[in-house]
């Protein structure tokens, strides 16, 4: 127990000066704690989170496949107008990697349709065009600086695009980034649920750690999924603090269980369509507008 000596109070200090003590008190923790919401990231705790679920989400809905994470702590349905920006950033960046193409993530590639009713509709669309000869642009959103979590299980389901230089890819950042050196992605990696850059029917799934220059250090494995790219499928990483599990369309289809990758930080999410020229096929032959486009229904996150 704290005596009143020691918060600093005298032992004859009346009862109404404990009270007004107790209010300004009171007021600081209030301030404090606003403060502290509105400067950084929302952490998927249950009670600081449940301004990130999406009323679209319906209720009880678990991850296909199962899950030991009951709790919905994030999730968005890309129904509505816009993109919900409380919620995601649209990068403005180029990707250019010294190739045959220049290419850029792109804000005004990323678009939400709001008509259901529509094939594709109330879901993300990312598209590929082309801004000029040889220059080609797509668009990726994450939820840096405003959602992440620590632990959980995170589910998307998408329809990945035709791969011509160009693919889909649903991910995990760490808040702090990758930069620091340890030999394990403990301290943070990039989780590459999937890359989508083969034309036939199968996925990589790609940790990196130890940031991206001489000390970067990889574990990848190339999954097969029949039907990729056709129609949506669902892509999930159930992490927890010994382990994680990927599932494509409910099925486990890796297990990592080393402890030396498996983050124990906070990660954010990330959805991306990107271009490459390392990426099978040629983009000459991607055709633009609708079938290109990289489509999300949902992204739902659970601990």
């Amino acid at each position: 127990m704290v005596t009143s000596h020691e918060h600093g109070l005298a032992p004859a200090e009346s009862a109404a000066g404990s009270r007004r003590r107790a209010r300004l008190l009171c007021a600081s923790v209030v301030l404090a704690t606003v403060t502290a919401l509105a400067s950084g990231p929302v952490h998927a705790e249950p009670q600081k989170a449940a301004a990130m679920v999406d009323p679209n989400t319906p209720n009880g809905v678990r991850p296909v496949g199962g899950s030991p994470h009951a709790t919905l702590v994030f999730s968005d349905e890309f129904y509505g107008a816009a993109l919900d920006t409380s919620k995601w950033t649209a990068k403005d960046e180029e990707r250019s990697d010294g190739s045959y193409f220049r290419d850029w993530w792109k804000p005004a590639n990323v678009r939400v349709n709001p008509n259901p009713q529509q094939i594709n509709g109330g879901n993300l669309w990312i598209n590929l065009s082309q801004l000029a000869t040889d220059q080609y642009a797509t668009g990726e959103i994450e939820s840096r600086g405003k959602f992440d979590h620590t632990y959980g299980t995170v589910e998307w389901r998408a329809q990945m695009p035709p791969t011509e230089d160009h693919f889909g890819a649903l991910w995990l950042q760490p808040t702090n980034g990758i930069s620091t050196v340890d030999g394990t992605a403990r301290d943070g990696g990039e989780y590459d649920v999937v890359e989508s850059y083969y034309q036939g029917d199968r996925y990589a799934n790609t940790i990196h750690y130890d940031g991206y220059g001489a000390d970067h250090k990889v574990s990848t494995a190339t999954i097969n999924a029949p039907n990729l790219h056709t129609g949506y499928h669902t892509y999930a990483m159930e992490w927890t603090p010994t382990s994680i599990k990927y599932r494509y369309d409910g099925g486990v289809i890796r297990t990592i269980t080393d402890p030396n990758l498996i983050s124990q930080v906070p990660q954010f999410p990330v959805i991306s369509h990107e271009a490459g020229a390392w990426v099978d096929g040629a983009i000459a032959n991607a055709p633009m507008g609708w079938r290109s486009n990289m489509y999300v229904d949902y992204i739902r996150i659970w601990q």
